[in-house]
């Protein structure tokens, strides 16, 4: 496989969860047992990172703000989630695309591998799916397109039945469409694209990824879908999907 690097971007306001007073990306998910049978909790983005691992990354860029420093202290280096990390300051929030656009000089080389440090997808190999599909069919983007009920939220696809991506949604107000994307890896193609975006006019101000997502078919880039039909993703950011998520977290606590 071309050489693979994970993104993780954590710079965010999370502005959806105030009065939260920790990092969304901390919260405990779910529990391993250890070698010793003790059982200890996953948070968000540790369950990205092993997804991560699942894939084949070895490295990964975290990017960070000043307010969530906790998260560097958490993770460290990345020797307990088995992918060496390097973390990326984002001194002010200003997106999704921003912040994976900051990693452009050390990723502008490398097929490049997103999941979101906030969320949970099912199946947990979904990532790693993804990449293969990537590399195996030589795309510029591969989307891991999820079920949702509620694809007003989030980022839904439009694709054929052989999976090429022809429309990507960000937030519709009414869409026929009851999926969203919710992991990606792409070829240095689209990391040049989303860099083209940053230096043209305003740059990326008030663009979410999922707009650029659907210029790179307008731009002539080979974008494809894998679906999940069978699968599930959850969006921690919001206090609806965060209650909806504790209740059956502390079912399973010891």
């Amino acid at each position: 496989m071309e050489r693979l690097i994970g993104v993780l971007p954590a710079a965010g306001a999370a502005t959806r969860l105030r009065p939260f007073r920790y990092p969304k990306e901390l919260v405990p998910v779910c529990f391993t047992e250890l070698e010793d049978g003790r059982v200890q909790p996953m948070v968000a983005a540790e369950y990205s990172l092993a997804a991560m691992r699942a894939a084949g990354v070895s490295r990964c860029l975290v990017v960070i703000a000043d307010w969530k420093t906790e998260i560097v202290r958490y993770l460290g280096d990345g020797s307990d989630a088995g992918v060496e990390l390097a973390y990326l300051h984002r001194a002010v929030p200003r997106g999704l695309a921003d912040a994976i656009d900051a990693c452009h000089s050390w990723v502008q080389d490398s097929h490049v591998c997103l999941a979101l440090p906030d969320t949970i997808f099912q199946p947990f190999d979904a990532l790693a799916v993804v990449c293969d599909a990537l590399v195996d069919r030589r795309s510029d983007l591969v989307l891991g397109v999820f079920p949702t009920e509620h694809p007003e939220d989030l980022g839904p696809v439009r694709a054929t039945d052989d999976g090429r991506v022809v429309e990507v949604l960000e937030k519709p107000e009414i869409t026929d469409l009851r999926n969203t994307w919710g992991v990606a890896a792409w070829s240095p193609r689209f990391t040049a694209l989303l860099r083209r975006y940053a230096l043209t006019g305003s740059g990326l101000e008030g663009l979410s990824i999922g707009t650029i997502f659907n210029g790179a078919i307008e731009h002539g880039l080979d974008v494809r879908a894998v679906p999940f039909p069978m699968g599930s993703y959850v969006d921690l950011g919001s206090m609806k999907n965060l209650q909806g998520f504790i209740p059956a977290l502390a079912s399973i606590a010891p």
